[in-house]
This record gives C-alpha cells, structure tokens and sequence, in this order.
C-alpha cells in the first residue's frame, strides 16, 4: 500500500473518530436540558421512540456505509464500480422504503405493543428517517470508498447540530405555547428527519464540489446473488453497531408495558420509565470517556495485522483491552460512587440513583464489548460478533419479562446487565480463540483493584458523611469528587505501574503523559 494511500487513511480515520465522539457528546448532553424542559414523563415519552431513530442513524452511518465502502474499495474497475454502487443504492431503498411503510402504517400496532397508544404520531414522524437513509448510507460509503472521509465526518456532525437544535428550540417552544408532551416530543422527533436533510445537502455538497468519480446511473437492476451477499454483510455489521439501541428498543416494548400490567398506574409507571432512561445519556458520555482512547489504537491493530507483524499485533489487542479495562472500570465505578449528586445536578432530582447506579455497570460491559468486537471484525470476524449480540438480545428479552413485574425499573436495570454479560462472555470466547493469549496479566489485577479501591475512597466518604442535597451543592458535589477521584486513579495507574513507559508513548498526548508520568516516578 503506497505511503499517501496509508496517510489518507490514517488521516480520515482521525476525523471519523472526532466525529463520532463529538456526535455522540452532542447526542447525550442535549437530553439533559430537554429533561429538564418536559420532565420525567415528556423524558419516558421521548426515550420510548428514540431507538426507533437510533437504527434509522445506525443503518445511515455505521452499517450500510461501511459495506459498501468496503465493496468499492475492493474493486478497482470504475464501471463495476458504479455497478456496486447502484446495485447497493437500490437494495438499500428497498429496504428504506419497507421500513418506512411497517413502521408508518404500523405505528398505531407498534404504540398498543409498547403499552401507550399516544406514541403513534412521534412514531410516525420518525419513520421518515428511514427514506432519507438509503442516500445518506450510499454518498457516504461511496466517498469512503474513496477515501474520502471528511464527508461523512461532517455530513454526521451537521445531522447532530441540526437535530439538536430543533430539539431543543422546539421544545422550548411546545412549553412556552403550553402544547401537551406528546405533541412536544413530535416536535422534538421531527428534529431527527431535518437533521437528515442537512445532512444530505452537506454531502451533495461535497460531491458537486469534488466528486471522486463522475456517477452514471443505469437501468440495470440489482442481481439476486448482489442482494444477498449485501445484506448478509450488512446484517452482521449493523446488529453490532446497534447494540445499545436495541437493548433500548426492548425497554421500549417491555418496561413501561409490564410495569403496567404488574399493577403500577400509568402516571407512576410514565415517571419510572422516563427517570430509569436518565441512564442513556450517562451512558453515553461515559463510553465517549473511555473509548476515545481506544479508537486511537485501533488502526494499530488493523495495520499490524495487514503487515503481518504477529508480535505487534498481539501488543496492540493487549494495550486495548487494558486501556478499556482500566477506562471503563474507572468511569463505572466513579459514576457509581457520586451517582447520587450527579443524578440531581443533572436531572434536578435524585430519584432513581439506585437504579441508575445498577445500570451503569453497562458502561463497563459494553465497552468491553465494542472493544472486543472492533478487534473481531479486524480480523474478519463479521458473523460471531452478531451473532453474540443475539444472544444478549434473547437474554434481556427473557429476564425483563421476568425481572420487570416484580422489582419494576430496577429490574429492567439488572436486565440489561445480565444481557450485555451474556454478549461480553461469547465475545470473549471468541476472541479467545482467535488470539489464544492471555489478555491481561494476573499481577495487574489487585494492583488495578487496589487503584478503584483507592480512587472512590473520597467520594464515597463524602456522601457518607457530608453530602450536599441542594441542586448546586450536589454539582459541587459531584464535581469536585470525579475530579479528586480521577486524579488519585491517574497517580496509581503511574504508581502501581499498570501503564507502562511503552503504553504512555502510544497514546494521545502520549509526551504530557510521559512527563507527568516521570515526575510521579522520581517522588
């Protein structure tokens, strides 16, 4: 591969990778203000068709786009390769246009099965996505197949702007004209679909202005064999990058629905669900945190394994796996421990903590799980990564019918958690045995034990002893205790040598870090 193709690369992968984490930064904190707006039940009303979304902007951005960037890139002849790309254009308006009628004409079936009739007109509004999504997904992998991917990186960072935008500005609006909370989250669901169109006009943009390759559309039709193998692919890809948002989307028909059933009355059973959703954001931020590091690393592991470097590759699967370990181990247990000043700083009230607190532990499960995943697929692995995720999908299923009706919210939390176990231990397994190594050295345990001891010591002891219950205080609170925290866990990840010189170098700001890490050495 020629240096300039590499360096293009590299470079397009930096700014996917911005992308991604400023998109979902953007994702998480607009909940915030708009749960502040409408409450926990506007809050429940929103969250219960969210996920609705969340595989329209799936199959847009990390599914569709990744197979067919990969079939272009595959083929070196122009005509075949439009051939691919108008083939790949139709299955994907094929399947765009199926999604759209099922859930259009569907949504009042879709609302009953969910428990709460009124949601069909939100579930309308977002099923209008999915007819965006077939361009989206095709400009995109066409520009990525290219290697060109500043398009998509944009073209996703002006879909959240925009999306959030309107969320935002319509919500304030809804309540200032006194509209009812299903009507305001319409509003704030239409965002989704004008943040599509913003996002199709930044690509056309891009291709008007610089297109790689004139595209010449014909009457051919897409071949049966074409069809299957896309989709296949595509099927594979897009259940592993949606995970999260079909564990929502079980929630969604399940919670709220057997809370009612178990006997709670809808205005209570309205407020748990949408206090219990308060987690999503959390979640989000937190994998932002800890996964920012880890897709730098990546690409390591990626080109090691094109150049056949068995040793560095093997180094690189190790570096992520620990860096994730001692990331989202940290950020889990220090949400846990300042749950309750962070929940009221952010949400206004501090109800639900132990709830929340039981599901954050998916922070540490599903970071684990991408992780592990993004490393199957470098090695070619589509299938066992879908296949996991599955599996986790029939284990909530199951224990949210059982765990729901009888602890309600806190049920559903250890439902997920259960879940995402259940994926974590089959990607494990075939990680395993794919890299039969061990994957982390028994020495760093208690000293990594040791560290997460050491790192909630203060939090902890300061909502034992002195916790400050007003909104301001809790901010304060819950501040200045993550901070005190991260800083005592960065000191003994140094200390205690869990990262080494070799680790340091290889990560972002990896000479700050150095130096920072030798001055810890020489007290």
């Amino acid at each position: 591969m020629a240096q300039k193709t590499i360096k293009n690369l590299m470079q397009g992968a930096v700014w996917l990778t911005l992308a991604s984490l400023l998109s979902k930064i953007l994702s998480a904190v607009y909940r915030i203000p708009f749960q502040n707006m409408v409450g926990d039940i506007g809050f429940y009303i929103f969250q219960q068709v969210y996920p609705i979304y969340g595989i329209a902007m799936t199959l847009a951005l990390a599914g569709f786009p990744i197979i067919v960037s990969r079939m272009i890139a595959e083929e070196k002849d122009a005509a075949q390769r439009e051939t691919i790309f108008q083939s790949a254009l139709q299955v994907m308006i094929g399947v765009g246009v199926l999604f759209f009628i099922a859930i259009f004409f569907g949504a009042g079936f879709i609302a009953r099965v969910m428990g709460d009739v009124h949601l069909t007109v939100l579930i309308r509004v977002i099923s209008f996505a999915f007819l965006l999504m077939p361009f989206l997904a095709s400009l995109r992998g066409f520009f990525q197949g290219h290697e060109q991917m500043i398009p998509t990186a944009v073209s996703q960072t002006i879909e959240q702007l925009v999306r959030v935008i309107i969320i935002i500005a319509g919500a304030t609006g809804a309540v200032a004209l006194g509209w009812n909370l299903y009507m305001t989250g319409a509003v704030a669901m239409s965002g989704a679909v004008i943040g599509g169109f913003g996002a199709l006009g930044t690509l056309l943009y891009f291709y008007w202005r610089k297109k790689p390759e004139q595209i010449k559309f014909t009457k051919k039709w897409a071949s049966i064999k074409f069809v299957k193998q896309f989709l296949a692919q595509s099927i594979a890809v897009c259940t592993t990058s949606a995970m999260l948002i079909l564990f929502q989307l079980l929630d969604s028909f399940q919670v709220y629905r057997l809370m009612r059933n178990s006997g709670i009355e809808t205005t209570t059973a309205k407020a748990l669900k949408g206090i219990y959703d308060r987690g999503q954001p959390l979640l989000q931020l937190g994998l932002v945190l800890c996964m920012g590091l880890a897709l730098a690393i990546v690409p390591m592991i990626t080109s090691a394994k094109a150049r056949g470097e068995t040793k560095e590759l093997r180094r690189s699967v190790l570096l992520i796996i620990k860096l994730t370990i001692l990331l989202s181990g940290a950020a889990t247990l220090g949400l846990i421990a300042i749950m309750r000043p962070t929940n009221q700083m952010l949400f206004e009230t501090a109800s639900g903590t132990g709830v929340l607190q039981v599901f954050i532990l998916s922070l540490f499960l599903s970071s684990l799980i991408v992780t592990m995943s993004s490393i199957l697929q470098g090695f070619g692995n589509m299938a066992g990564p879908a296949v996991a995720v599955c599996v986790g999908l029939a284990v909530k299923l199951a224990t949210n019918a059982m765990l729901v009706p009888r602890f309600a919210t806190y049920g559903a939390s250890w439902s997920t958690v259960i879940g995402l176990s259940a994926t974590l231990i089959l990607c494990y397994v075939l990680l395993k045995r794919q890299l039969p190594i061990p994957f982390i050295r028994k020495n760093m345990i208690g000293w990594a034990l040791l560290a997460f001891v050491a790192m909630i010591i203060v939090p902890v002891a300061w909502e034992a002893f002195w916790p400050l219950t007003s909104r301001i205080g809790s901010a304060v609170q819950a501040l200045f205790g993550a901070l005190i925290g991260g800083i005592i866990f960065f000191y003994c990840l140094i200390k205690f040598k869990l990262l080494t010189t070799r680790d340091l170098i290889f990560m972002p700001f990896g000479s700050k870090l150095l130096w920072l890490a030798n001055k810890i050495h020489r007290r």
